[in-house]
């Protein structure tokens, strides 16, 4: 899993703790990605990371997501 990747979407986790379930996380990465607030990057470079933001690719992004949640201190 890259690095890059996993760090971005635990960024998104914290910048939007009501977050609760894949859509809401799905729109507040697309919102991240197209605003460049993670480190200036945006679609290009993200999927360069290995985030997806296909819809075809929706499994692998929870996969993620799960993992993210998983490295962040506990609440």
């Amino acid at each position: 899993m890259n690095k890059v990747a996993l760090e971005f979407v635990r960024f998104v986790l914290q910048k939007n703790p009501n977050a609760d379930d894949f859509t809401e996380i799905y729109d507040a990465m697309s919102r991240a990605a197209c605003a460049r607030s993670f480190h200036n990057l945006g679609y290009e470079e993200l999927a360069m990371a290995g985030i997806s933001f296909s819809l075809l690719n929706t499994s692998k992004l929870e996969h993620l997501i799960v993992k993210a949640r998983e490295s962040l201190p506990s609440k």
